[in-house]
C-alpha cells in the first residue's frame, strides 16, 4: 500500500512540476526561408526556374540578385517590431555554413546577418543561430541547401571552421542566445560520426563563446539515441533540440484530431520528460500540422478550428521543454506554417 501511495504522490509532483513549467517555456518562432531559402516557402523567388534548392537557384543567371533582393525584403524592421509587439522574445534563425564568406555558387549573407543582430538587440529579441546546412549536406534534403548526396563527413574541418568563424563574429552580441551546430542530420550510418562531431564542435565553441551561451545539438528525430551526448560544463550549457511534426503511424491519420493529439501528446511528452533528465531540451520546430484526412473530413470553414485546437494541445505536450520554436514565422502563403497569419486570423 505504501508503494502505491508513494507512486501517486510522485505522479502528482511530476504533474505540478510540468504545470508550473508551462508558464516558463519560451514561446519562439523560426525565421526560416529567409537566409536559407526553400522553394515551398517562397515560390515567387523561384518563379520561372527549375531550381529546387538554394544551390541550384544560386547557379542561375540572376539567381544571386534574386537572393539579395529576397534577403532585403522578406524580413524587414517591421517584422522585428511585430515580433516584439506580439511577445516573441526568441527566434531560431537558420543559416548555411556559407553565411559569412560564401562558397560559390552560394553567396554571403554577412551584412544581412549583422543587421539581424542589430534589429534583435533593438527590439529585445534573442537569437538561436542555427547552422541549418553543413557543407556536403547532413541529410541530402532541400533545407540543407542542396539535395542529393550526404557527404558532410568529408568536410568536417570546413564545417568546424565555418562554425568557429560564426562564433567569433557574434559571440559578443547581446542578442546571441545560442548556436545550433547542426539541423536534422541523417542518423543511419552517421551515428558515431555525429557524436564525434558534436563533441568536437562543443570543445571548440567553449573556446570561442562567452560563458552562458548555449550550444545546441540535434537528435536526428531519435531523442533516446542522443540524450546525454554532451557532458556540459556549468559555464557553457548545452541543449538538445528535437523536432515534432506528424506521428509516423499511418493508421492513426484517420483518427479524430483529439484522439490523434492525445497519442501525440502522450508520446512526445514522454520523450521530452525522459530526454531532459540528461540536459535541457527545446522543440526547435513544430507546427499546427495534422494529417490531411482530418481536414478532408470537415468543411473548409472549420479548418482554422482544427489548427487552433491542435496548437493548444501541442503546447501542453511541450510544456517541459525549455523553449519551443514554431515553424515558421511566415511564408508567402497563409495557414499552418505561417505563425504570423495564424495570429492575424486570431487562430493563435
Amino acid at each position: 500500500m505504501g508503494l502505491f501511495l508513494w507512486y501517486d504522490r510522485y505522479i502528482e509532483r511530476l504533474a505540478n512540476k510540468l504545470k508550473n513549467s508551462l508558464n516558463k517555456t519560451i514561446q519562439g518562432v523560426n525565421l526560416g526561408g529567409w537566409l536559407l531559402v526553400e522553394r515551398w516557402m517562397t515560390p515567387s523567388l523561384f518563379e520561372g526556374t527549375d531550381a529546387e534548392d538554394e544551390y541550384s537557384l544560386s547557379q542561375l543567371n540572376g539567381g544571386a540578385d534574386r537572393l539579395r533582393r529576397h534577403h532585403k525584403t522578406f524580413i524587414t524592421e517591421a517584422d522585428w517590431q511585430w515580433l516584439a509587439d506580439h511577445g516573441i522574445t526568441h527566434v531560431r534563425l537558420p543559416i548555411g555554413y556559407w553565411a559569412l564568406d560564401g562558397d560559390a555558387p552560394y553567396i554571403s549573407v554577412r551584412k544581412t546577418l549583422d543587421w539581424a543582430f542589430k534589429m534583435a538587440d533593438l527590439y529585445g529579441v534573442k537569437i538561436l543561430l542555427d547552422v541549418h546546412a553543413l557543407k556536403g549536406s547532413q541529410n541530402g534534403t532541400i533545407h540543407s541547401g542542396r539535395q542529393g548526396a550526404v557527404n558532410w563527413q568529408a568536410h568536417i574541418p570546413d564545417n568546424l571552421e565555418a562554425l568557429r568563424n560564426i562564433a567569433r563574429r557574434y559571440r559578443d552580441q547581446p542578442a546571441l542566445w545560442g548556436i545550433e551546430i547542426i539541423n536534422e542530420p541523417k542518423v543511419l550510418g552517421n551515428y558515431f560520426a555525429l557524436l564525434r562531431y558534436y563533441r568536437q564542435a562543443y570543445h571548440m565553441l567553449r573556446k570561442e563563446l562567452r560563458a552562458g551561451t548555449y550550444t545546441v545539438f540535434q537528435d536526428g528525430f531519435v531523442p533516446p539515441l542522443f540524450a546525454g551526448a554532451l557532458w556540459p560544463r556549468k559555464d557553457y550549457p548545452v541543449i538538445m533540440d528535437t523536432h515534432f511534426y506528424l506521428l509516423p503511424t499511418q493508421f492513426l491519420h484517420k483518427a479524430s484530431p483529439k484522439k490523434y493529439d492525445g497519442l501525440r501528446t502522450a508520446l512526445y511528452s514522454f520523450l521530452l520528460v525522459t530526454a531532459r533528465i540528461r540536459q535541457p531540451v527545446i522543440v526547435g520546430e513544430w507546427s499546427s500540422i495534422l494529417p490531411q484526412p482530418q481536414f478532408n473530413a470537415v468543411p473548409h470553414s472549420q479548418h482554422m478550428q482544427l489548427l487552433a485546437g491542435t496548437i493548444i494541445r501541442q503546447r501542453k505536450a511541450y510544456r517541459s521543454a525549455l523553449a519551443t520554436f514554431y515553424w515558421n514565422y511566415k511564408t508567402e502563403g497563409s495557414g499552418m506554417y505561417n505563425y504570423r497569419s495564424l495570429v492575424d486570423d486570431e487562430v493563435i
